[in-house]
């Protein structure tokens, strides 16, 4: 069953409606001194990455199907921090985008679609005509920088709100050249924040083979593996065993310098335990649903394996750095890694999971493994049922 949002954007999305329910994203707290300096600076870097897009489109010829979803996906978090500068600074969103169209309609009455109309042009023109607009709207954008920087401390509403309008209608006019419907954009873009930072927590998708007909074939709701470090011949391996049985080979880091990976098999029961996916769980415990042919072939074959060996060491590489993650707390692991992830499985059954639910199982992982590397060894629980998965030291 695919997972949904909790956050569906209704159609015909007025401006209020869209500032309320953006409003409820706002992770961005002001500054001590009472500024807004944090979303200014999202504001500005925004603005910046629709330019970049521009760019990335010159350099590396992107198809032009790519590129206009590039632009799309760049104007949501963009109108998201314009939103957020709004909060701050006490101006109205409606206001803004109304006084841009130069109508009079107001409240819930105006929508981004009655402005879009407004913009429209006939047909999408050259993608040069997108390029000169971005520009036009940096333009603008570079103008307030300058005006905010030197009025930061004393910024009045209306001299603000003065300044957000010729943005607001350039950033209309540049959704007409790219063809994008600013509420298409909006929309869009609050699902994706909700599907990165839910209100609440704990509402979880159902398991990937709830429905399976053959038990025998499912992941076990429940799990005890026991994982120690042995040296032979001078080197540390990695034996695993559950239920007195040897779980796969043993394990070395396979690389030049030593990074204790030999323990990276706790990354694929977190994904068993948290997100209810992982071939490569079902390789090891001989778990393939052999009696659908399709699954067996397309979600548990060698590549879905090959895929999350590549998705855990290339986490992996990015949590080195990081002190294997210790210390980032729920909500703080990266955006970008998050979508990677997501694109990295795409395809595959486990690309409806929810990016939280994706941190859930990483940071998971990530703490058992911390345990394993400083005690080479545990005894590692799996509580599917619970989405849990936990460390204890081995039984003497």
């Amino acid at each position: 069953m695919a997972y949904k949002s909790e956050i569906v954007a209704p159609n015909d999305l007025s401006v209020d409606a869209y500032a309320t329910l953006a409003r409820g994203t706002n992770r961005l707290p002001l500054s001590t001194s009472g500024q807004f300096d944090t979303p200014m600076l999202g504001f500005f870097g925004e603005a910046g990455s629709l330019l970049s897009a521009a760019k990335k489109r010159k350099r590396d010829d992107l198809p032009s199907d790519q590129y206009y979803a590039d632009v799309a996906e760049e104007v949501g978090d963009f109108l998201w921090y314009f939103s957020r500068v709004c909060d701050a600074s006490g101006v109205d969103l409606s206001s803004v985008v109304a006084r841009a169209a130069k109508t009079t309609i107001g409240g819930s009455k105006l929508t981004f679609c009655s402005v879009n109309e407004q913009f429209a042009l006939k047909s999408r023109p050259p993608i040069d005509r997108l390029i000169l607009r971005l520009i036009a709207l940096a333009g603008d954008v570079g103008q307030f920088i300058d005006w905010y920087s030197h009025n930061r401390k004393q910024a009045a509403t209306q001299a603000l709100e003065g300044h957000l309008i010729p943005i607001m209608r350039s950033l209309f006019r540049a959704c007409s050249a790219a063809g994008i419907n600013m509420e298409d954009a909006a929309a869009q873009n609050l699902e994706k924040i909700y599907d990165r930072w839910p209100t609440t927590r704990g509402e979880y998708p159902e398991l990937y083979d709830e429905g399976h007909d053959d038990l025998t074939e499912r992941l076990p709701r429940k799990l005890k593996i026991r994982i120690e470090q042995r040296t032979k011949r001078g080197k540390p391996y990695v034996f695993q065993s559950c239920r007195d049985l040897n779980i796969g080979d043993p394990l070395t880091d396979n690389i030049r310098d030593p990074d204790y990976y030999r323990f990276h098999d706790v990354f694929h029961y977190a994904y068993a335990a948290i997100l209810g996916w992982s071939p490569v769980t079902r390789a090891l415990f001989k778990l393939k649903r052999k009696s659908d042919a399709k699954l067996d072939e397309n979600e548990d074959g060698a590549r879905a394996i090959l895929i999350e060996e590549g998705l855990s060491t290339m986490i992996f590489n990015y949590a080195k750095s990081l002190r294997f993650l210790e210390g980032v707390a729920r909500g703080e692991l990266s955006f970008e890694l998050l979508k990677t992830v997501r694109d990295f499985v795409r395809g595959y059954e486990v690309e409806t999971a929810p990016l939280w639910l994706w941190e859930e199982a990483i940071l998971a992982g990530y703490k058992c493994f911390r345990s394993l590397k400083e005690a080479k060894s545990g005894l590692i629980i799996v509580d599917m049922e619970r989405r849990l998965i936990e460390i204890e030291d081995l039984p003497k």
